[in-house]
């Protein structure tokens, strides 16, 4: 972001100084299985439960694919059978042929039908933070963006989470 003309940026982890930074909120990694799957009439389903299926995650460059490897490793469980893409779209596309479940923070395609992952320690989330220089000529602008986006973060963590969502 330092080296480009963007006013502000969004990630998975907060700004390095100098920029300024908030926490937006937590964006739920959803497993997504076609309607068929038997899980497909569900809302939630437990780590342990999703490890025994074959899973379709994103490389180890995404932050979802790190946060759902660490929590496998806490709860002690194993990841069975692994299939990796650098894509939600490519992860959803085989999830919708019967492939396996994928494990992605977008929103549902192709038919897929989304269940929120609970772990020991509560939903499988992702942060966001903002990002933006403190200086920055439209800095009360920016504010006011960010204070827009947290709402919608906390607004979309509701949706899946109810009353319980991490903040």
């Amino acid at each position: 972001m330092l080296r480009s003309d963007a006013d502000l940026g969004i990630s998975t982890i907060p700004a390095p100084a100098p920029l300024e930074s908030a926490l937006l909120g937590r964006s739920p990694v959803l497993a997504q299985v076609p309607r068929g799957h038997p899980w497909s009439g569900r809302t939630e389903i437990t780590l342990a439960e999703l490890v025994t299926e074959p899973l379709i995650l994103m490389s180890r460059t995404n932050m979802s694919r790190l946060v759902v490897d660490e929590t496998v490793a806490r709860a002690g469980l194993t990841l069975t059978a692994v299939t990796e893409t650098g894509s939600s779209a490519f992860a959803q596309a085989p999830a919708a042929a019967g492939r396996g479940v994928c494990l992605v923070t977008d929103e549902t395609r192709f038919g897929l039908a989304e269940l929120t992952v609970r772990t020991p320690e509560g939903l499988l989330t992702v942060p966001l933070y903002a990002g933006w220089d403190p200086d920055h000529y439209a800095r009360s602008a920016i504010r006011d963006l960010v204070e827009g986006l947290r709402a919608y973060c906390d607004h979309h963590a509701q949706r899946y989470a109810g009353p319980d969502a991490q903040r």
